[in-house]
């Protein structure tokens, strides 16, 4: 191996994975419920990473690929905090989204 392509094997090494990983960053999931009501007690613990792990005991509530999230269809303002109801490519309803 000749000394420019030594020097320059790990650095290249690093665009390769980061370009192999850039998808996977792309396509993360948001936090969404049926109804406000119920994503607001999904976040009563203030912990994302927490409600993420409670999501198999809320019905009504689940995580969606961000892909598949498109523009607001509603507004709302709970104690000065904004929430929206996105729309969901395939689906009827639009899902409240974690702010």
């Amino acid at each position: 191996m000749t000394g420019w392509l030594r020097t320059l094997g790990p650095a290249l090494a690093i665009v390769l994975i980061g370009a192999n990983l850039a998808p996977l960053r792309a396509e993360t999931a948001v936090v969404a419920c049926e109804t406000l009501v119920q994503l607001r007690v999904l976040m009563a613990s203030g912990d994302r990473v927490a409600a993420e792990a409670a999501l198999p005991g809320h019905p009504g509530c689940r995580t969606i690929p961000r892909g598949r999230i498109g523009a607001a269809e509603h507004r709302a303002m709970v104690g000065g905090a904004p929430f929206e109801c996105l729309a969901v490519s395939g689906e009827s309803a639009c899902a409240w989204v974690w702010p």
